[in-house]
């Protein structure tokens, strides 16, 4: 057995000693393509064809085949050799993941900002008040809205925003419309309207509640700027 041949050994040795690590049952079906192909029911280009169509075409695996085809590595070495390669694949992949996440939640700005009741109409009988404070948040991955809430003063859910669409202006201008379900009484038809702007990282503008049922659709309830 010449030089080259020992360090291969040598080297897949030293990289399989630590305890098996399986990557679900994939294993089996790179056992089970080697067998097919060890038997010359499939030649090589169809065996790696293979482990390209299972995204497992890795080097070392190859490596490993190629060793177990000349005998050189026993049954258990190679079993073992292929859980280890496809658990480190597998661990490369979930972190690749988790940065593809934090590089995401990176790109995630949130803004909350208040508003101050300027208008109620008559037609709403209830306990709002002129000056009272409205807390909003809305949390934006670019031009997409992730995240936005509507509370009242003491910070309780006042209205359910269902599916908010974002609209970039000119100028820093944005605008933000949604349907929404006023929770108090969400048989109530109600949407919501938010015309502003970026000025020095804050918003700034104006939220419109308007009335959608059919007979007066279109009455703004209440309207409140930023404070």
């Amino acid at each position: 057995m010449n030089i080259i041949i020992k360090n291969l050994i040598l080297v897949f040795m030293l990289f399989f000693s630590n305890n098996n690590i399986a990557y679900g049952e994939k294993y089996l079906e790179v056992i089970k393509l080697y067998d097919l192909y060890s038997e010359e029911i499939l030649d090589i280009d169809q065996l790696y064809s293979g482990l390209e169509k299972m995204n497992i075409s890795n080097e070392n695996i190859k490596n490993l085949i190629s060793l177990r085809k000349s005998d050189i590595l026993s049954e258990d070495d190679f079993v073992n050799g292929i859980k280890k390669i496809l658990a480190e694949v597998s661990s490369l992949e979930n972190k690749s993941k988790e940065n593809e996440n934090d590089i995401s939640k990176q790109n995630i700005i949130k803004h909350e900002f208040q508003t101050e009741i300027t208008i109620i109409h008559s037609f709403i009988i209830s306990d709002f008040k002129y000056g009272e404070i409205w807390n909003h948040m809305v949390a934006l991955d670019g031009e997409k809205i992730i995240e936005m809430s509507f509370k009242d003063s003491k910070n309780n859910d006042l209205i359910k925003l269902r599916k908010p669409k974002f609209k970039n202006l000119k100028n820093n201008k944005f605008a933000i419309r949604s349907s929404a379900i006023y929770l108090p009484e969400p048989s109530v038809g109600i949407r919501y309207d938010f015309k502003g702007e970026f000025v020095n990282n804050k918003i700034v503008g104006e939220v419109e509640i308007t009335y959608t049922e059919s007979d007066e659709a279109g009455l703004v309830l209440l309207r409140a700027k930023t404070n």
